[in-house]
């Protein structure tokens, strides 16, 4: 007669091995992240310093002191790995204008502020070089169309309105849409054209949307 050796080792010895194998794969894991966080750091940095013109990918991993294996493990092809530093500007870009709409009090108060922190991203001349470079560089490649696919990349921005709108019973759908259309819309404007908007132009800008809705 056989033993029955399926389940010789005791449940204590397996949660110990499950437990090494998840500190095994966290440190991994871990190490990746940091991995791609240097180098998402390094090519903006890049950018930043070479834009209107983009870094080649030569340039990149000489900066981060990797190999062109090294990247590609990480990011298909160079403009996913731009799309990744995007995603990383606008993380930030939610993160200071979040930020800003904590500062005051009142939902019709945090569109206000909403409207002037996205209009600020343009305000600064070294700043709407970055984007336009890493914008333009997405277009042209087709991987970041000036429809659909920039419109989701900017969507956690947009998403910052739901809740002030939501309080001052608007319909956080429709008319968040059309404030970020106004909104963004000019921030596009102003990027392309090279301009800045003034501080009277900002405060219009928050003003009409506040108009169009139907609050008291």
């Amino acid at each position: 007669m056989q033993n029955d050796t399926s389940d010789s080792r005791s449940p204590a010895s397996n949660s110990r091995a499950a437990q090494a194998a998840a500190r095994r794969t966290e440190r991994q894991r871990k190490s990746a992240e940091d991995e791609i966080e240097r180098l998402l750091d390094v090519t903006l940095g890049l950018i930043e310093k070479s834009a209107p013109a983009m870094p080649s990918v030569s340039e990149i991993v000489a900066a981060a002191g990797i190999s062109n294996q090294t990247l590609y493990r990480s990011f298909p092809s160079k403009d996913d790995l731009v799309l990744a530093v995007l995603e990383k500007g606008v993380s930030r870009v939610v993160e200071f204008v979040s930020g800003r709409m904590n500062e005051v009090d009142g939902p019709r108060e945090q569109v206000a502020a909403w409207t002037r922190g996205v209009l600020r991203q343009v305000s600064s001349v070294e700043a709407a070089q970055t984007s336009r470079t890493v914008l333009g560089h997405l277009s042209k490649s087709g991987s970041a169309s000036p429809g659909g696919s920039q419109h989701e990349l900017l969507k956690p921005i947009s998403d910052l309105l739901v809740a002030p709108l939501d309080a001052l019973g608007c319909d956080p759908v429709r008319d968040g849409a059309c404030i970020s259309d106004l909104v963004l819309g000019a921030m596009r404007r102003h990027l392309w054209g090279s301009t800045a908007p003034t501080d009277a132009d900002v405060e219009w800008i928050s003003e009409f949307a506040l108009g169009g809705l139907n609050i008291d």
